[in-house]
């Protein structure tokens, strides 16, 4: 038990200089990570963490450095190493004695020297990071130690590690068992590296919570209890029951009402249990984010769930479904939506407004919000980026539903470690994960870090039954040996207007959508001036979507679109070129879609904007190969190519095989197969700077770093953790942004008047108040040799936004990139 011993201080209050001091500070966090930890059972380990992490801050050195601060002199933030010293305290407690201490103390001191920042077990180059550290502070390391064990005794120390170690081998049996369960879901070592990110979240959350209680004078957030949790949840399930019927009294009644009352059913009644991994393969037009919807709400209040995670793979769906979420819900202050593209208006005096300030709050660790909607960006983030915002949130995905949608959009390079950090949220974290997709990838049947096998919420022969009722359309194989032309494209589109009212052409690649769409213009130019046509009065409207335009143009065409497409003006023709960002999610509906060969899970989600509402009796979709096409940049579009040309040619020769044809789950499993077989390698995220190793290397093993360790300290024991942790952060990304800039688009006014209030800012808060103001006009283009040097000629201390000039922006198709643009750069 704690005892009085002299007391060194941890923060000072800015409002009124009080006083908090470091054994306070340590035992609140100990007391908010053990609360925290309690769903993943490793309430003791995490409260042993906190009550050490900031032991170091017990020093004469420390103390003078927070009063300065606290007196408002010049200081280095981190100069005074803290975060060192309570590792090396809980190092020295580990004893042979004690089976696996050794293990648990190398977890317990890579979290706490990690909490303002991740940091490497062992580098890249063999360096024990731990073992350089503890030198830089072995002159107050003596001194610290003194000062803990008179606060705390002896037997009060060591007993709370042997607590510790007992929970640490029940978590290290159950690694064990799950991979006698299944060999190759994972190695021990990448589940070890998990477990630890989890905890150094945990210890991030408290003591930052702590930190924010005492500098605001508040008692930390109360966990609600699981009686309050299951009542919440009552409550959600009852509005979206009552909004439910609702909608079916009011929507126009359909031949396919009856089998999305099944689903609903379904999603309702299945249960799976309080844990697992969940595959939920509805039709488009199904009704699956209400389908999904409903399960986690039934599965969190039956099992009193912390939180329902809704995570989309683009914003445009994650906008449009978080909506749709909180309407059925009946609480939109319970859905907190997640994104970059979030804005807020700045008060009179450019500074936060209290909706920001809010926002950010509860952006900081998702703790306080029932209902999270987020990106896939923002998701895996959370589970492998280097950023200390992205590690605290980590702890809130315990005992929680995560609804994952669109499952197939998830870049090959991170399937493998998305897999390992399913397989541990269900396993070990009191999680439910559900993917959604009518396209649903086979990621249980890679060679290595396999997926756990999902259970099916819909069964089986409901799934096949349930798609050929919602079946709308069909495939058609219009491929030609040499290729279209972009012109021979254009035609076909425009041909395929014959017989119907609407076409939506989608091809891969900007430079194709931007020429086909200039093709198509002059040939419907020309038809203008056919007589017949002028005496039929049929006109045409053509829309081109594609990343090159802003997301205020995007959108402006969008909603245009949709206004034609409903309007159902019976002598106008509508067609749209746009490239894959129409694909998945949006919500529109062509008589017609034209698909330039891609992955045979495109082609469906393709087939998904075409007769959703029933124009015409059987939409057709219609797959052509364009002629010189570049698409060196676009993924591994090759591999998914040959591998639905493959698909295609077996239903071609074998069509008895594939009832359905390319809509078949036959055919969709044998593409996926085909796929991921030419990229096995390529799902472990392979490495820029080491083209050996992959990021999951860094995560497990670390083998070039073992490897550095060994030559550097032949005599030395390797660290059971040889985890890189930093460097694997630094290197995750989970959309690769290298060699491509942000540049402002003066789109309109509102742009324009945006821009200028960014001109005229004067301190940081306003600047960075504008430039959120300004994200809705922001294109990402190729950097260029005079970007660079535009770049390389700043000074120092500035920081610059690339405009774009005028002239060099279509009012049609967006950024012209065929020109040479000289931006303008802009200091901020």
């Amino acid at each position: 038990m704690p005892t009085e011993s002299k007391r060194f201080v941890a923060h000072i209050r800015k409002a009124d200089q009080s006083e908090q001091y470091v054994d306070e500070h340590n035992d609140h966090v100990a007391e908010l990570a053990s609360t925290a930890a309690e769903p993943y059972s490793l309430a003791k380990i995490a409260k042993l963490t906190g009550r050490h992490h900031d032991d170091g801050k017990n020093t004469q050195k420390f103390a003078a450095y927070i009063r300065a601060a606290a007196e408002g002199k010049k200081v280095a933030r981190g100069s005074v190493i803290h975060s060192t010293q309570g590792a090396m305290l809980v190092n020295e407690l580990a004893s042979p004695k004690l089976k696996n201490s050794r293990l648990m103390a190398e977890i317990i001191r890579t979290a706490i020297m990690s909490h303002h920042g991740l940091r490497d077990c062992l580098s890249l180059d063999g360096d024990a990071m731990f073992a350089e550290a503890a030198e830089r502070v072995t002159d107050s390391y003596e001194s610290v130690k003194a000062t803990v064990y008179q606060r705390y005794g002896e037997d009060f120390i060591h007993q709370e590690f042997n607590d510790a170690c007992i929970e640490a081998r029940a978590m290290f049996k159950k690694v064990q068992d799950l991979q006698k369960r299944s060999k190759t879901s994972g190695s021990f070592h990448f589940y070890l590296a998990l477990f630890t990110r989890l905890l150094t979240s945990i210890v991030i959350d408290a003591d930052r919570t702590d930190t924010a209680c005492f500098e605001d004078k508040k008692a930390p957030p109360r966990r609600r209890t699981m009686d309050e949790r299951k009542a919440m949840w009552e409550r959600y399930l009852a509005y979206y029951e009552h909004e439910l019927e609702k909608l079916q009294e009011e929507k126009e009644p359909s031949r396919l009402d009856p089998y999305r009352e099944e689903i609903s059913k379904a999603c309702a009644e299945f249960d799976g249990g309080e844990v697992g991994i969940f595959r939920l393969v509805v039709p488009c037009g199904a009704g699956k984010t209400l389908a999904a919807l409903c399960y986690a709400l039934h599965t969190a209040r039956r099992y009193g769930k912390e939180r329902i995670f809704y995570i989309a793979p683009f914003n445009s769906i994650l906008e449009q479904n978080s909506a749709e979420i909180a309407r059925f819900i009946g609480d939109p202050e319970a859905v907190l939506e997640h994104h970059s593209n979030i804005i807020f208006s700045p008060n009179e005096n450019g500074d936060k407004s209290e909706e920001e300030k809010r926002y950010e709050l509860l952006t900081e660790n998702w703790a306080q919000s029932p209902v999270v909607a987020t990106t896939a960006v923002q998701f895996l983030n959370t589970l492998f980026a280097g950023q200390t915002s992205s590690v605290r949130r980590m702890q809130a995905l315990g005992n929680a539903v995560i609804i994952l949608d669109e499952i197939q959009a998830l870049p090959i390079k991170v399937l493998k470690l998305f897999n390992g950090a399913m397989n541990f949220l269900a396993s070990f974290c009191q999680t439910s994960v559900v993917l959604c997709s009518a396209t649903q990838p086979l990621l249980d049947r890679v060679d290595c870090y396999q997926l756990l096998s999902p259970k099916n919420i819909i069964a089986d022969e409901d799934e096949e039954r349930y798609g050929q009722a919602f079946r709308r359309v069909e495939i058609a194989d219009r491929m030609t040996e040499r290729g279209y032309s972009r012109e021979e494209a254009a035609d076909f589109i425009i041909g395929q207007l014959e017989g119907a009212r609407s076409v939506l052409a989608i091809v891969n690649t900007k430079r194709d959508a931007r020429e086909i769409f200039k093709h198509m213009r002059k040939q419907l130019d020309k038809k203008k001036l056919d007589k017949k046509t002028l005496e039929e009065k049929t006109s045409y409207k053509i829309f081109h979507l594609s990343t090159n335009m802003c997301p205020a143009h995007r959108n402006r065409v969008l909603r245009q679109m949709r206004a034609r497409l409903e309007a159902k003006a019976p002598r106008e023709k509508i067609i749209c070129i746009s490239t894959s960002l129409i694909e998945a999610g949006v919500d529109v509906s062509f008589e017609r879609v034209v698909r330039s060969l891609t992955g045979l899970d495109g082609i469906i989600q393709a087939a998904g904007r075409c007769n959703r509402n029933s124009e015409t009796a059987c939409g057709i979709v219609s797959i052509i190969n364009l002629r010189d096409e570049r698409t060196g940049g676009v993924g591994y579009l090759k591999e998914a190519r040959q591998a639905t040309r493959e698909v295609l040619y077996s239903i071609k020769t074998s069509p008895e095989c594939y009832e359905g044809g390319a809509l078949s789950k036959k055919a969709m499993n044998e593409y996926y197969s085909r796929y991921f077989h030419s990229l096995l390698k390529e799902m472990a995220y392979p490495l820029k700077f080491d083209l050996e190793h992959t990021l999951l290397d860094l995560l497990a093993g670390n083998p070039s770093g073992k490897k550095g360790f060994e030559e550097r300290y032949p005599r030395e024991p390797l660290p059971q953790l040889k985890q890189a942790f930093k460097e694997a952060g630094k290197a995750f990304s989970v959309i690769d942004e290298d060699g491509k800039v942000d540049v402002l688009i003066e789109y309109d006014d509102e742009a324009k008047k945006r821009l200028q209030k960014l001109r005229e800012a004067t301190t940081i808060e306003e600047k960075r108040a504008a430039l959120r103001q300004l994200q809705p006009y922001m294109v990402q283009l190729m950097d260029s040799d005079w970007i660079r040097r535009q770049r390389e000629a700043l000074a120092s201390d500035d920081a610059g936004i690339l405009v774009l000039p005028p002239g060099y922006y279509d009012e049609e198709y967006g950024v012209d990139e065929t020109l040479e643009i000289k931006m303008e750069t802009l200091i901020i």
